[in-house]
C-alpha cells in the first residue's frame, strides 16, 4: 500500500481544505478551541514532540468581515497573514514569533539547544518552510453556497454566431 504524500484538513462548515505534508502526522495535533472573541472559527495546529504538545505551529482564523473591513480595522498592519476572502469571510493565519517557552533554559538565559535541538530545528522548518506552502494550498469547495449568481454557459448556446442572409 502506498503512503499518502499529504494530509488533507477539511472544514465542511466553511467549505475549505488545506494540505499538510504527510510527515506532519507524527508532529501535529489539531485543536479547534476558540481563543479570540472576534473570530468565528479557529483551527490551532499544535506542535507535538515525543508525546508532549507544545505551542501552535500556526493557527487558521476565520473572521466574518469583508476585505475592506479587514483593512479599516488595521488587520493589514498586524502579524496576521491574509489567506483568502470567501463568502463574506476572511481567512487568516498566525504563526508564532518565537519558540515555545518550554524550550527556554532560565539558567543560561537562552533556549536549551542541547536538550531541544532537534525539536527546535524541526519546528523552525515547519513554521518557516512548510506553513507558507500550506497556506497557498487553501481551496474552497466548488459546490459551496454563495450569494453571487453564476450564469449558465454551454458551448451549444454560448456564444451564438449569427450569419445574415443576403438577398
Amino acid at each position: 500500500m502506498r503512503k499518502p504524500r499529504e494530509l488533507v484538513y477539511r472544514s465542511s462548515r466553511y467549505g475549505f481544505t488545506l494540505r499538510l505534508p504527510a510527515w506532519w502526522r507524527s508532529f501535529c495535533v489539531v485543536s479547534r478551541s476558540k481563543r479570540d472573541r472576534e473570530t468565528e472559527y479557529e483551527a490551532h495546529f499544535q506542535f507535538k514532540y515525543k508525546g508532549k504538545i507544545y505551542d501552535d505551529i500556526f493557527t487558521l482564523l476565520v473572521y466574518r468581515m469583508t476585505r475592506r473591513q479587514w483593512k479599516a480595522r488595521g488587520y493589514d498592519e498586524s502579524p496576521l497573514i491574509f489567506v483568502a476572502e470567501h463568502d463574506g469571510r476572511i481567512f487568516a493565519a498566525l504563526t508564532p514569533g518565537e519558540l515555545p517557552h518550554a524550550f527556554y533554559d532560565p539558567k543560561t538565559d537562552d533556549y536549551n539547544y542541547k536538550k531541544y535541538g532537534s525539536a527546535i530545528s524541526l519546528l523552525k522548518r515547519m513554521v518557516n518552510s512548510d506553513v507558507p506552502r500550506i497556506l497557498k494550498s487553501v481551496r474552497f469547495a466548488r459546490g459551496s453556497v454563495t450569494m453571487k449568481s453564476v450564469p449558465y454557459r454551454s458551448r451549444k448556446v454560448w456564444p451564438v454566431r449569427c450569419r445574415r442572409r443576403r438577398k
